[in-house]
């Protein structure tokens, strides 16, 4: 082997060794994005990356996993997803199952099905709303109900009461009762009402107005 290519086997083995092309900056530092957490993020992380986490797509804080709100909920100001408490939302009876008689006795005086009607007060109102009147055993409802802020509806309990409407005088179905709505009641859009007096069931829906 002649000098000159001795000089260039030399060059070739120095290059090698020195490696330096996976961006090694030769201390050790590979260079790699600092990982998105609770010490650099004070919002929520997605994808590694540091959100404001004050959006209904991107929720939370303190570096943890950005939650995506359900479609009835906010990012709140503690950016948590939860209800809008100043949301409207409407409580509508849609169903109900009555028993078969009145404690032994038919609801009316023909022995026809009782003529159902829900009625219902909403937090925050003194006014009293009504379903129609329905001659069923398993009366069904569109309209009749009533309307309220989230906060109020989480704060203080839906009144109601459920009638047999007769001619000379109405029937009790069932007594006056209280029901206190949840977020999970309002995010889950219908509850349902187990059984009281003469009423076996009771279904509401939940529905967050425009």
């Amino acid at each position: 082997m002649n000098r000159f290519l001795a000089g260039v086997v030399v060059a070739l083995s120095v290059l090698v060794g020195c490696g330096g092309d996976d961006g090694d900056s030769g201390n050790g530092n590979t260079g790699n994005q600092q990982k998105c957490s609770a010490s650099n993020c004070a919002g929520c992380c997605f994808n590694n990356v540091c959100q404001t986490g004050t959006t209904a797509s991107a929720c939370g804080k303190t570096g943890a996993a950005c939650m995506a709100c359900g479609s009835t909920q906010v990012c709140r100001t503690d950016q948590t997803c939860g209800v809008d408490p100043d949301s409207v939302w409407r409580v509508q009876p849609v169903s109900a199952r009555i028993a078969s008689n009145d404690n032994g006795t038919y609801w009316d005086g023909d022995g026809s099905a009782p003529d159902v009607v829900v009625t219902m007060r909403c937090p925050g109102s003194t006014s009293v709303t009504e379903t129609p009147e329905v001659e069923s055993y398993t009366p069904a409802w569109t309209s009749g109900g009533c309307t309220a802020r989230a906060s109020q509806l989480l704060a203080e309990p839906w009144v109601f009461q459920v009638w047999d409407i007769d001619v000379s005088s109405n029937d009790t179905i069932t007594g006056g009762l209280a029901f206190q709505l949840t977020e999970q009641h309002l995010s889950a859009g219908t509850v349902n009402l187990g059984a009281s007096g003469g009423m076996t069931s009771l279904t509401l829906q939940l529905q967050k107005q425009p």
